[in-house]
């Protein structure tokens, strides 16, 4: 029989608790009337020579009621007489393309074959010959693939799982996923294509093969690129701070990056309602930050389960940030910006150990089948309980 959490089946050795309780509490002598002294005395020195225990049923339910308690914590599943349903395959794509082309023979076998081959998006939506419109500005959140696993239910199916390998996984600190589950991975990130920036003037911003943030009119031909760029147009953004000088620092920071670069930055001050901006810097917490916004908020310091959400407990002026005095405000923001389009790509795959790590089966049952077991064994641990204190109280024990 499985249990849940196994550990607690230890407790059971609590049994040798009323058996030891039984032998001191024998050895004990009773209080007799002044008068029977004498004449008991030779019958109590001969009862207490061998080692009889006193009222056997009652031990017996104590010693029950420990196990019981032991068995109850432990959670066990009663699978014996349970059909096993019928295991299909499902596959969960990571909405890349870069994934999608590395197993494209794959996942087109598994489409013939009518398996289920979904993307792990909000949608679920289903893989098809109709082409998917990637968000590759999003960066790959941990989360968002947890949030699909749990949408499709496969706790009794085979999970294959199409992702790509890199330490974005190591953000959290497990993800949880059905117990026949095959995890399939790019294992090479180098091979994928490159991310670029498309600026004005149709110029690409892109990282060249010595590693250097480069601006050009084409591409580097000797490296592989994404076949659509992560942005193009303008970036929307939003500067509000309650601080006026830091808010005219950022903005001088901003300047350099357009200089510099060329980025086309279209900033506002205030927001205006029902607009989606691409870049927000602030000094205010995010509420609901949307997946494809950067937000950099300083002045805070809390940990974020966001890759879109950054935090410096810094308020980015000359007088208070180190950055910002040493002239490494814009570069800084530079690096979040193009981190999170995935121009800069300093992410590297994980090991084998690591990724089992991350990846742990789960063997939880149905929440119908673990209640009802359990309400069993609760109501019998309530009968021995009624029981024991009974025998307990009749027999003065």
């Amino acid at each position: 029989m499985p249990f849940v959490e196994p550990l607690f089946l230890w407790g059971a050795l609590a049994v040798i608790i009323p058996v030891a309780i039984h032998f001191w509490h024998q050895k004990h002598g009773k209080p007799l009337p002044w008068a029977a002294t004498q004449w008991l005395v030779e019958k109590q020195q001969q009862q207490s020579r061998g080692l009889q225990l006193d009222n056997i049923l009652l031990l017996i339910i104590r010693c029950l009621l420990l196990v019981l308690l032991a068995i109850l914590l432990a959670q066990p599943l009663l699978n014996w007489f349970t059909k096993s349903p019928q295991v299909q395959k499902i596959h969960l794509v990571q909405p890349s393309s870069a994934v999608a082309d590395n197993f494209k023979f794959e996942l087109t076998e598994a489409i013939k074959k009518g398996e289920k081959v979904v993307w792990a998006d909000e949608r679920l939506e289903k893989m098809d010959d109709k082409p998917y419109s990637f968000q590759n500005s999003a960066r790959f959140d941990p989360l968002q693939l947890q949030t699909a696993i749990h949408q499709l239910d496969a706790q009794h199916n085979e999970l294959h799982l199409y992702i790509s390998n890199n330490q974005a996984l190591a953000n959290i600190p497990a993800i949880t996923v059905p117990a026949h589950f095959q995890l399939h991975t790019i294992a090479d990130s180098a091979s994928q294509p490159r991310a670029y920036l498309t600026l004005k003037d149709s110029k690409k911003l892109f990282v060249n093969q010595a590693g250097k943030l480069t601006s050009g009119a084409a591409l580097d031909p000797s490296l592989k690129f994404q076949s659509e760029p992560t942005h193009l147009g303008p970036i929307k953004t939003l500067v509000t701070y309650r601080n006026e000088r830091e808010r005219q620092t950022v903005k001088a920071a901003l300047a350099a990056l357009t200089d510099v670069y060329g980025l086309d930055l279209v900033i506002d001050e205030k927001q205006t309602p029902n607009q989606v901006y691409d870049w927000v810097l602030t000094d205010q917490l995010p509420t609901k930050p949307s997946p494809q916004t950067l937000f950099i908020a300083s002045g805070v310091m809390q940990p974020s389960a966001l890759s879109n959400v950054i935090f410096t407990n810094e308020t980015l002026t000359p007088q208070t940030s180190e950055r910002v005095e040493n002239g490494q405000l814009p570069e800084w923001l530079g690096e979040q910006l193009l981190r999170h389009y995935n121009v800069m790509m300093t992410v590297q795959p994980l090991s084998q150990s690591d990724l089992k790590t991350v990846f742990i089966p789960s063997t939880k049952p149905t929440t119908e089948q673990h209640a009802s077991l359990q309400n069993a064994l609760l109501l019998l641990f309530i009968v021995l309980v009624v029981l024991e204190r009974w025998l307990a109280l009749t027999k003065n024990a």
